[in-house]
């Protein structure tokens, strides 16, 4: 579904990606894990088109979309759930969920997705009314996935959902990618809990200093001596 190729990202004089490759295949979760300041944001958001790389090439679906404008990527099928949410504060929760959905144009289609969303997420259809800055950083993630899947994303790009939440909304949070990958979502994750991201995910890459150290079967990085020295505390 998706294949980077060679991708590097520059600050200035900073180099914060370093010659990326990584490829995702049709119906997997991939976990990308590594420390703060590796670039995995930065991968995300090039991913997303709010980056564009010094060189490289990214492919989706076949085609070229290395200097495809974001709208467009989202119009092609790649949502993105970014770090912090990005929620509207002072519109509904229902006006940040409908958000999701404006390059779409079936209203019967859009207010059917929306009934979906409450279905996974029940406590957001009680709070549909209240404005989303009110909410708990659990619920307020709830709307961030929701307003993803508007869109109805072929490719889920996800940057840290389990930070700063409560283990139970963790598990529940997670738990609604384990069925959205087994509906036919394929789903990159960022996580910088590598118990969980590798938990939770077909296959990982792990990420050090902008470049890709290490591949594989996430079972078989959680075995690894050096990953669980590095990230999972021995």
């Amino acid at each position: 579904m998706l294949l980077v190729e060679n991708l590097s990202v520059n600050y200035g004089k900073i180099e914060a990606l370093r010659e990326v490759s990584l490829q995702i295949e049709k119906g997997e979760i991939v976990a990308l894990i590594g420390a703060n300041g590796a670039g995995k944001t930065t991968l995300l958001r090039t991913l997303s088109g709010l980056i564009t790389p010094r060189s490289g090439r990214i492919d989706y679906l076949g085609r070229e979309i290395t200097r495809l404008p974001s709208d467009r990527r989202v119009r092609e099928g790649i949502a993105q759930v970014p770090e912090g949410r990005g929620l509207f504060a002072t519109l509904t929760v229902e006006d940040n969920l409908l958000l999701g959905a404006y390059t779409r144009k079936n209203p019967k289609e859009i207010l059917h997705d929306l009934e979906e969303i409450y279905g996974r997420f029940p406590i957001l259809k009680e709070k549909r009314k209240v404005f989303a800055g009110t909410l708990s950083g659990g619920q307020q993630q709830m709307v961030a996935v929701g307003r993803a899947l508007m869109c109805r994303p072929r490719l889920l790009l996800l940057d840290e959902p389990g930070m700063g939440l409560a283990p139970v909304i963790v598990d529940e949070i997670f738990g609604t990618l384990g069925r959205l990958r087994d509906e036919g979502t394929t789903i990159f994750l960022v996580e910088q809990n590598a118990h969980l991201a590798l938990g939770s995910s077909d296959r990982a890459y792990v990420l050090e200093n902008g470049r890709i150290v290490r591949e594989g079967p996430s079972q078989e990085l959680l075995d690894d001596d050096s990953v669980k020295e590095a990230y999972l505390g021995g």
